[in-house]
């Protein structure tokens, strides 16, 4: 027993020397945006020919003023709230509360039968099932709309550096190039161009535009606009090279997930084949089904085989996310 109590220790610590790693990486790729935007602001500067305003860090970071003593579990609530309007969920968010409760209900039910416990483990399958559906629904949803977004933001910039180099004013080039355009950026295009018309100013537009799309390229594209608008420098050839440099990026991302390939399927592998094989002893071997979830030998057999499972499944997604 105290074997097994120092393992966990010595887990415990390992996951969460990756974790703090994590964070510091993350601080160091977003030290390294701010940079880069900085220098797309100097060479703005260098370009036009007055004196700009300061821009507002709302169109970089979307923050929003906020006096209480929880401001990242508020900040995250307005980001969900905002993506889930982004994606369409929020005109049927009860209908999918509801199928998604009734499910993990069923699910939870069908395992708390084998244990003496039923209804506890009632209450807690289903807050479980409930909690791991949701958040795995909403980020699969919101990675696939991120990279839609990924992937039609450089042409589009190519598109509105070409009419503005053609004579066209940035605010009259929306319209043109969602003509020309397919996927989720187009209704934000028009979207810009709907409040243009209505006399809202272009900044302003922006700022909210920068707001309702949670993609750090577009925040770039619109303090580009908003610079050149204020500077008057050669935005054409700035929107140009901001896109050639999403499509390197582009390329660099797809070269890090052929190298990391082999480790994200075996993430995948290892996390499907738990619950397929918990499926297959349901159904073939109700025997030994119920005795890791009633004995007390095999629920600690249960308990110690999925923090393995989850404790390699954490440290193979950090590697992963760092090599990313």
């Amino acid at each position: 027993m105290l074997n097994l109590f120092t393992l966990l220790i010595f887990l415990f610590v390992f996951i969460f020397v990756y974790v703090m790693r994590a964070f510091s990486l993350k601080r160091i790729r977003t030290e390294a945006i701010e940079d880069r935007l900085q220098q797309l602001k100097q060479q703005v500067e260098r370009e036009g020919p007055d004196q700009i305003q300061e821009v507002d860090e709302s169109v970089v970071l979307a923050t929003e003023a906020y006096s209480g003593h929880f401001q990242k579990l508020w900040k995250l609530r307005r980001d969900v709230s905002r993506n889930l309007d982004v994606l369409g969920w929020k005109k049927n968010l009860r209908q999918r509360i509801l199928i998604v409760f009734a499910a993990s209900v069923v699910g939870a039910a069908l395992v708390a039968r084998m244990t003496p416990y039923p209804l506890m483990a009632i209450l807690f399958g289903t807050m479980l099932l409930f909690v791991a559906i949701s958040v795995i629904s909403y980020q699969k949803t919101m990675n696939n709309y991120l990279e839609e977004l990924g992937k039609s933001l450089p042409e589009a910039i190519d598109a509105i550096a070409r009419i503005c180099r053609s004579g066209v004013p940035a605010q009259s080039s929306f319209s043109i190039a969602a003509e020309n355009l397919r996927g989720p950026l187009v209704g934000e295009l028009l979207a810009l161009d709907h409040w243009l018309r209505l006399g809202v100013p272009l900044r302003q537009a922006l700022q909210e535009s920068a707001q309702r799309v949670p993609l750090r390229e577009y925040r770039f594209f619109a303090v580009i606009l908003i610079i050149s608008q204020e500077s008057g420098g050669r935005l054409a050839d700035t929107l140009e090279g901001l896109a050639a440099t999403l499509r390197s990026r582009a390329e660099l991302a797809l070269k890090v997930q052929a190298k990391t390939s082999e480790a994200r399927a075996s993430i995948k592998i290892v996390a499907t084949l738990v619950p397929g094989v918990l499926a297959y002893m349901y159904l073939n071997a109700p025997k030994d089904f119920y005795f890791l979830f009633s004995d007390p030998a095999g629920v600690k057999v249960l308990l110690y085989s999925a923090i393995s499972v989850l404790t390699g499944l954490g440290v193979t997604y950090a590697m992963v996310r760092r090599v990313q």
